[in-house]
């Protein structure tokens, strides 16, 4: 009986894992484009040995892909350009207290998802926010109006020492 198999599973969790820890440590949650398309590639090539393909082959090929990763991520890292071309940037949603037209339908958003996005951000009334961005990864970045924005320890202490002066 051929029980190469066994072999050739134990070294793909070994080094799958040691290719995997070699692309960096991120969340699910926060994997870019170009990480979440490595590990869905990386899936159905690690099993490939087992269905009797080269191990070293996959292994090799594995290498290449995460080097590339590598080589993007120092490129996006180190050159402007290339992380506005790779990434997107940011996108002014709100300004002002007013909503940009246009804006929802060139980022494929509705009016309930922008509200959703603002509750996940605290806010619940869209009439409270002066500006609001879209940022490249997508998460949404808020500026209240300042007659609704939380009082900063300053502002604490201002009205503190104005309390103690007229007392």
């Amino acid at each position: 009986m051929h029980y190469d198999w066994i072999w050739k599973a134990i070294l793909i969790i070994i080094a799958g894992s040691l290719l995997l820890r070699f692309t960096g440590r991120t969340p699910i949650g926060k994997l870019t484009t170009v990480d979440m398309l490595i590990m869905l590639i990386l899936g159905p090539l690690f099993i490939r040995p087992v269905e009797n393909e080269n191990i070293w082959r996959t292994l090799g090929t594995a290498v290449i892909l995460i080097l590339t990763v590598r080589i993007i991520r120092a490129l996006i890292t180190r050159y402007g350009p290339i992380r506005t071309l790779w990434l997107g940037k940011s996108v002014r949603i709100i300004v002002n207290g007013k909503l940009k037209l246009g804006v929802l339908e060139s980022l494929k958003l509705t009016n309930e998802g922008l509200d959703a996005q603002l509750r996940t951000a605290g806010v619940y009334d869209r009439d409270d926010v002066e500006y609001a961005t879209i940022e490249a990864g997508g998460q949404m970045s808020v500026k209240l109006k300042p007659n609704k924005a939380p009082a900063t320890k300053e502002d604490i202490e201002q009205l503190k020492q104005l309390i103690e002066s007229r007392l």
